[in-house]
């Protein structure tokens, strides 16, 4: 090599302050690049609307008691699951919505043990007093987990439960849908 190419050619390790900020461009457009390409906005959650009526016509047939459903319910309220279970001789039903308000509300009825068909949707809620809804006194629970607003009817045998959480007045409109399906 010659004296000029000598001083040309730069020996590892001794790279100028330039050098490393052109690298860290480089790098940092190749990472913008692959973020840009890979990075979609997420429209807002989509709700799909579920069709409860087999789950319900199913309850219907498998239950030894008038199953209540909701009727009338606005259009706002957005059914989105719905089953029918056995467990021996007791048979449970659900119907979860999406509210008005975005919030989630179900309706959970069955003729198995109550004490511990209500600690499934509201265990460790503390008693909120009472209400009379379509002539039906029903006790608030509040602070439960899952769900932290229940509202529960005993009657008959059989515990209906409104829970979610959906606000008290949302829980009561639930409430006051309920009929025999």
């Amino acid at each position: 090599m010659t004296t000029t190419e000598e001083g040309k050619a730069k020996r590892r390790g001794f790279e100028t302050t330039g050098d490393m900020v052109r690298s860290l461009l480089l790098v940092l457009v190749l990472v913008f690049v692959v973020v840009a390409l890979t990075v979609q906005p997420h429209p807002d959650s989509v709700v799909h609307r579920f069709d409860y009526s087999g789950a319900l016509a199913q309850a219907q047939d498998q239950a030894r008691y008038d199953v209540l459903a909701p009727i009338a319910l606005p259009d706002s309220w957005v059914p989105t699951s719905a089953r029918t279970t056995r467990a021996g001789t007791a048979v449970s039903w659900h119907v979860g919505f999406v509210t008005p308000a975005d919030d989630y509300a179900a309706l959970e009825q069955s003729d198995g043990r109550p004490a511990a068909f209500i600690r499934e949707f509201s265990a460790g809620g503390k008693p909120a007093g009472s209400e009379v809804i379509g002539g039906a006194t029903w006790r608030r629970v509040e602070g439960g987990d899952p769900e932290p607003r229940a509202l529960v009817l005993e009657r008959d045998h059989v515990t209906t439960v409104v829970a979610g959480s959906a606000g008290w007045a949302e829980l009561r409109e639930l409430a006051a849908s309920l009929q025999v399906g």
